[in-house]
C-alpha cells in the first residue's frame, strides 16, 4: 500500500463527491475499490471524513452550519497540503 499519494486535492475533492452523493457509480466504484485499496493517506482521510460526519451527525440536532462544515473541510485540506 503506497504510503504518499501523489494527487493529493483530487482525491480529497472525489471523496467530498462520493461522501456528498455527487460521484457518479463508476467514479465512486473505481475510488472505493481501488485507489482506497492501494493508497494508506487516501484510505485515512476517507474513514475520518466518514467519522467527522457522523459525529456532526450525532452531536447537531439538524444539518451542521455550512460554515462549520467549510471550516472543517479548509482545515483538513491545509493539513493533506503540508503532508
Amino acid at each position: 500500500m503506497k504510503q504518499d499519494c501523489s494527487n493529493k486535492r483530487e482525491c480529497l475533492e472525489m471523496l467530498q463527491l462520493i461522501l456528498d452523493g455527487e460521484a457518479t457509480a463508476e467514479q465512486k466504484e473505481h475510488f472505493l475499490k481501488e485507489h482506497l485499496e492501494e493508497c494508506m493517506p487516501c484510505y485515512k482521510n476517507y474513514h475520518l471524513e466518514v467519522a467527522i460526519r457522523q459525529l456532526l451527525k450525532t452531536k447537531c440536532c439538524h444539518e451542521a452550519p455550512q460554515q462549520l462544515v467549510d471550516d472543517i473541510k479548509t482545515k483538513v485540506i491545509q493539513n493533506l497540503s503540508r503532508s
